[in-house]
């Protein structure tokens, strides 16, 4: 008898401290959308707590938003940046179901400079995975004259020859700078974050101004 009291007052303990972590959950992320829409407020830029994908044109052609299921983007400001159109987003999307799923959380820088035209292409931070897929074939384009940045990142794309005239020798180095960073770009589209960081809203400026300096080492088109 008193082993099966235990067992309901255990199961209900355990129902109360989900949702006590629930409700936490639930009032810091309010207060982190008010923070940004602060934060959007300060630099003159819009706010939605939640946007629909196609908010931003042909999400589905980068990497990062080509995987998973279960996507959302939220907290979305926009605006311009030193005369660029330019958002600031976080972005969630699950890979795999039930107990064996994963919530990925990151904030995206998002730029879209009139002048820009690059080939498609995702960079990523090495890793145990990356490093799985690539000896399977998946695709890596090094640069035998910058090994630091060839140890530090993978890179692919269709294009391998554009993609090797577009980074240049200043690109691989701001890359080896800042390691981690993550960038999508393609045509005049460039998305810049941390995976599985969310910014903080005092950074935003300094993240968007990341964003820029990448875009600035692109080579130019009028």
């Amino acid at each position: 008898m008193w082993f099966a009291l235990f067992g309901v007052v255990f199961i209900f303990l355990i129902i109360g401290l989900i949702v006590v972590i629930g409700v936490y959950s639930w009032q810091k992320e309010k207060e982190r959308t008010q923070a940004l829409q602060l934060a959007a407020g300060q630099l003159g830029w819009s706010f939605a707590a939640s946007a629909p994908l196609n908010m931003i044109a042909g999400l589905e052609r980068f990497a990062l938003f080509n995987q998973g299921h279960s996507k959302q983007i939220n907290n979305f400001m926009y605006g311009e940046a030193s005369g660029v159109k330019a958002a600031v987003f976080d972005y969630v999307y699950a890979v795999g179901h039930g107990k064996h799923r994963h919530t990925y959380a990151q904030s995206v820088v998002y730029l879209e400079p009139s002048y820009l035209s690059v080939p498609h292409f995702s960079l990523r931070p090495e890793g145990f995975m990356l490093k799985v897929f690539q000896a399977f074939g998946y695709q890596d384009i090094d640069f035998g004259q910058r090994p630091e940045f060839s140890r530090q990142y993978i890179l692919r794309g269709p294009d391998e020859q554009a993609i090797r005239r577009t980074f240049t020798d200043g690109l691989l180095s701001f890359y080896e700078t800042y390691p981690g960073t993550c960038t999508d770009g393609g045509g005049n589209q460039l998305f810049v974050y941390r995976s599985g960081y969310r910014f903080q809203p005092q950074e935003i400026q300094s993240y968007v101004g990341l964003g820029l300096n990448v875009v600035n080492l692109f080579p130019r088109y009028s």
